[in-house]
């Protein structure tokens, strides 16, 4: 279970955060101590996940599971699709699969990216190329998946000076901020629909920061 009295899993509090500070460590310099500890890290991270009867894998808190991209599954499955990019490993493949799920529904109650529909746009909305292998959504095409997600987030938008806001945590008013408003949505728009598409800080393709590194 993760919070409580247990560690937290997920890419901020969790260990998926480590995890990911190992695989570019290892992408810059090849090595492959970094790429095991990475592993250990996502394992300590799934070992708190709980698998829905709908195939969704998300972080168990006990009382709910959470399926976002700062404390939820989400943001542990981005850090396992840029693992899958370096090493094969088939159940980090299947989890990294029934992430994909949790990234799927129709429903979530908060707009923004770290705990809401935004972040499912980000993970689900990046260049193929980035996507590990194996690793699809299996009930939708991910363009589908994508485009549902980017109209309903007009549930949530607000008319606001001429333009367009989106409320923050829980709802309450409007937020500009990375974590939960305005800005968090702006960026997950930019990874799914740019042409140049824009990344979270530390999260952009391997494929830019490997440096003469060799899949495994």
């Amino acid at each position: 279970v993760s919070g409580g009295r247990n560690p937290h899993a997920g890419l901020i509090r969790g260990s998926s955060g480590p995890a990911l500070l190992f695989l570019r460590a290892y992408e810059r310099s090849g090595d492959a101590a970094l790429l095991e500890l990475a592993a250990t890290a996502l394992r300590q991270d799934l070992r708190r996940c709980v698998l829905r009867e709908d195939g969704a894998l998300e972080v168990d808190e006990g009382f709910r599971t959470m399926p976002y991209l700062a404390d939820g599954s989400v943001g542990i499955g981005m850090v396992l699709e840029r693992y899958l990019t370096h090493a094969q490993d088939e159940g980090f493949a299947a989890a990294a699969a029934q992430i994909r799920v949790a990234a799927s529904s129709d429903f979530y109650i908060e707009p923004g990216l770290f705990s809401g529909r935004a972040g499912m746009i980000l993970h689900l909305g990046r260049p193929p190329e980035d996507a590990a292998a194996g690793t699809p959504a299996p009930r939708r095409t991910t363009a589908d998946l994508v485009s549902g997600h980017v109209r309903r987030l007009g549930w949530h938008a607000v008319a606001y000076r001429g333009h367009l806001a989106f409320p923050g945590e829980q709802l309450l008013r409007l937020s500009m901020d990375l974590a939960t408003g305005t800005a968090g949505v702006l960026l997950a728009l930019g990874a799914a629909w740019h042409d140049e598409p824009v990344e979270l800080p530390l999260t952009g393709p391997a494929q830019r920061d490997r440096s003469n590194v060799e899949r495994r």
